[in-house]
Parts: structure tokens; sequence; C-alpha cells
């Protein structure tokens, strides 16, 4: 397994907010030949079982893990990131983006500072609605077959 890649899957979802454990089982999933279980996991990531059994209901959780019964255990699968990947966008957008908005909208009445923060954040809210579509085209035109 190539360490430079797990490196770069981690520190992705790092970035968006997973805790390192659960970006380091992951990136084992994702690179792995075959389903793995919880042990399997423990032993290839230096984690306790605990830790790796809280990260994969988070990743579960996401929809970045998904796992089978075989006999009495679970074997776990990662699923591609990137379509995952491409729902942040709209998820920041609508949880974080808009409020702030809206709230600068008010504030920005009272002080000019919330006024350019609030062009800025249009800015970026622009450019973001842009990025959904595109993607919500590729999307479209990946299903199609195009």
């Amino acid at each position: 397994m190539d360490r430079e890649v797990r490196f770069y899957i981690e520190k992705i979802l790092e970035s968006l907010g997973y805790p390192p454990a659960a970006s380091r089982v992951y990136a084992m999933l994702l690179l792995s030949e075959d389903p793995l279980t919880i042990n399997e996991l423990s032993k290839l990531t230096g984690l306790g079982k605990s830790t790796v059994s809280t990260s994969l209901r988070l990743l579960e959780h996401d929809g970045l893990v998904y796992y089978e019964k075989v006999g009495r255990s679970k074997i776990y699968t990662a699923r591609s990131p990137f379509n995952q990947l491409l729902l942040f966008p709209t998820k920041i957008l609508k949880e974080y983006v808009e409020p702030l908005m809206e709230r600068l909208e008010h504030l920005s009445k009272s002080s000019p500072k919330y006024g350019d923060l609030l062009v800025e954040l249009k800015k970026f809210a622009e450019v973001s609605e842009e990025v959904i579509r595109v993607i919500q085209k590729f999307q479209v035109e990946r299903r199609k077959g195009l």
C-alpha cells in the first residue's frame, strides 16, 4: 500500500472535519484489495478496536463505508469518496453560508465592516453555486453514460 497515497487520503478527510483515526481507517479500507474486519483494521492501523469501531460508525453514517455480514462477523468496504465529497459544497452552503449571509445582512445595517464581509461571502456563494451546477451536470452525464 502506497504510504503517500494513504497520507493524502487521510489529509483530505481530516480537512473535511473527520478525526485522524476515522481518516486512517477510511484510507486503509479504500486502498485495501479486500473488505476488512474490525480486527484486521485494528492491526493494520495500530488503533484500538473500540476506536476502529467508532470510526466505522461515523464513516458508515456519512455513506463512506458499508458492511456485509459474513457469519457472525462484519466485513467493511469503502465507497469511493468522490461522490460523497461532491455533496460538501451543497452542505456548506445550506448549513453555514446561507445563515451567515442572513446574519451579515442584518448586521451590515449597523457597520460597514459587516457589509464588506457580506459582499465577499456573496461572491463565495456564487462561485460555490456554479461549482454545484457543474457537479450536478457531471453526475447526470455520468449516469447517462456520456
